[in-house]
């Protein structure tokens, strides 16, 4: 019996298996224990990330989508040995199975350590909204048009100054990569505001563009944040107009703001504080098309009264990226969508995917603090 432990200790399925609970005792902790979340970000994330996502960032490819291949390549590789094993007989088949099997659970294990460890505590952390004093409480439906309005106003203002290309869209002058060096940059000078987003150094979370943006497309994701890497990844797959605010959404992730909503409303601040009219133009349409959506379904003659005024170029933009959605919404990206909603429900954001609608009553509460 001795002996069968030792053996059994001195496997690396063994340690790799007992990441699985240290995991799981680390999340346990960021949801249970009051203030650990918060001080585990200030005392291990911020320094890992820091340095992790500084190293990282000056990488000009995605590492992410580079591991993602390698994982592809292997299981193909699994899948090709198999069948080779196959003219040995059953018995050699099953037991390379076996260790198949036992290796999947080794990197499952480590990946979701990993996961733990790098991100997941995030989830438990206070808010954006707290850590500013944003009070988030109801609001009329004037108040909700009032915001539309001024979104409306805004984006009118940056948009005009943008060099549109066919069909009045909206077009980047330059490539992606001078468009992620340029987010950083943005981004960066937005989060110098708060000591509480102050991290990393150098080329920390520059945006990846990512290759196979158009597999990306498929699955209804347009930015991906990778906790292995400290990447903000980045679809280029589709109109220009809204990429920028992508990049701001994926830069507030490396910075620990994991809710969906909060994400996307520093996005927004970041945009609306930037020197760029093209960033400042991406974040007010990321916000106008979730209120204007909030708007419709709250009272659809106001939404109709200031739809009927929107200019050429954004209603070019807009119906640009609805025909964009629309020529990717298969059953791929239902299957996408669905993982992804259990993905936040399982990370304590309860309305899952519904929880970006949360960005409405934030915006609502940072025009009534100006």
């Amino acid at each position: 019996m001795k002996a069968e432990l030792k053996t059994v200790i001195k496997s690396p399925h063994f340690w790799f298996a007992m990441l699985l609970p240290m995991g799981l005792l680390l999340l346990a902790a960021a949801r249970f224990i009051p203030g650990f979340a918060d001080g585990y970000y200030e005392i291990i994330y911020k320094n890992l990330g820091g340095i992790f996502g500084s190293i990282t960032g000056s990488i000009p490819f995605s590492l992410m989508e580079a591991g993602i291949a390698l994982l592809v390549f292997l299981l193909v590789y699994w899948i090709i040995k198999a069948v080779l094993k196959a003219k040995e007989g059953r018995k050699a088949v099953l037991r390379y199975l076996g260790s198949v099997l036992k290796t999947v659970f080794s990197i499952a294990c480590a990946v979701f350590f990993l996961f733990a460890v790098f991100s997941g505590t995030n989830y438990y952390r206070e808010g954006f909204a707290e850590k500013t004093g944003l009070k988030v409480e109801k609001s009329s439906v004037l108040e909700l048009y009032s915001l539309c309005e001024h979104l409306l106003s805004e984006a009118e203002k940056s948009g005009a100054q943008l060099y549109r290309g066919e069909d009045n869209i909206t077009v980047f002058d330059e490539e992606n990569f001078s468009m992620a060096n340029e987010a950083k940059a943005e981004f960066e000078k937005f989060a110098a505001n708060y000591d509480f987003m102050e991290m990393g150094f150098g080329k920390f979370g520059t945006p990846k563009p990512v290759f196979f943006s158009e597999v990306m497309a498929y699955l209804q994701i347009s930015g991906v944040y990778s906790p292995y890497t400290f990447e903000a990844n980045v679809c280029t797959a589709g109109p220009d107009f809204l990429r920028g605010a992508t990049m701001m959404h994926e830069q507030s992730h490396l910075r620990g703001f994991m809710n969906e909503a909060e994400a996307n409303f520093v996005a927004y601040l970041a945009c609306e504080k930037s020197d760029s009219a093209y960033f400042r133009y991406s974040g007010n349409c990321l916000a106008l098309l979730y209120s204007m959506n909030a708007l419709y379904s709250a009272d659809y003659e106001l939404w109709y009264e200031l739809r009927m005024q929107y200019p050429d170029y954004i209603s070019a933009d807009m119906a640009a990226q609805n025909a964009y959605i629309a020529a990717h919404d298969t059953k791929v990206a239902e299957v996408s969508d669905s993982i992804n909603d259990t993905y936040l429900k399982l990370n304590d954001q309860q309305d899952g995917v519904r929880s970006y609608g949360k960005m409405v009553d934030l915006l609502l509460a940072y025009r009534r603090s100006l």
